[in-house]
């Protein structure tokens, strides 16, 4: 059974920081499209707007936020971003996210989803859950275009 993700509120902002600061270098760039200082990483964390943006987390029996994503609302675009802990990827738990992400941007009328840095795994997710993916592909972004998935396209 997938993992159900848990929508995060500000009360989360110390675990989203604990999270995101336990990226390697090559897990921040991913995830950030730059390698970000952990100063970088805090001011990040306090700048996500709980009011706005959307924010969902798994976490470990221990309380630990072992995944996250960030889908930051722009109108009718957003702006995606995840992160899976190193030692719990290969389980299911960022397409967990990224399904239930692109539901809820959906919901809200959401027409475009930037992917933050179009990195590969999140580009094939997406093509795995029947969204197309549009732009380059490798870095620094890629567009999924939501009301499109590719399931109703064949069916057209």
């Amino acid at each position: 059974m997938a993992p159900s993700p848990q929508a995060l509120s500000e009360l989360a902002r110390p675990r989203i920081a604990a999270h995101l600061l336990a990226l390697d270098a090559d897990d921040r760039h991913g995830r950030f499209s730059a390698v970000l200082s952990d100063a970088g990483i805090g001011h990040y964390v306090e700048r996500i707007d709980f009011q706005r943006d959307r924010c969902l987390g798994l976490f470990a029996a221990d309380g630990r936020l072992i995944a996250f994503i960030h889908l930051a609302l722009h109108g009718h675009v957003a702006e995606l971003a995840a992160s899976v802990l190193a030692p719990q990827r290969r389980r299911g738990l960022a397409r967990a996210l990224f399904a239930n992400a692109l539901r809820v941007a959906e919901a809200e009328g959401i027409r475009e989803v930037h992917l933050a840095t179009g990195h590969p795994a999140a580009r094939r997710i997406c093509l795995e859950l029947g969204y197309p993916v549009e732009g380059s592909h490798g870095y620094p972004r890629a567009r999924i275009l939501l009301g499109h998935r590719l399931a109703e396209r064949a069916a057209a």
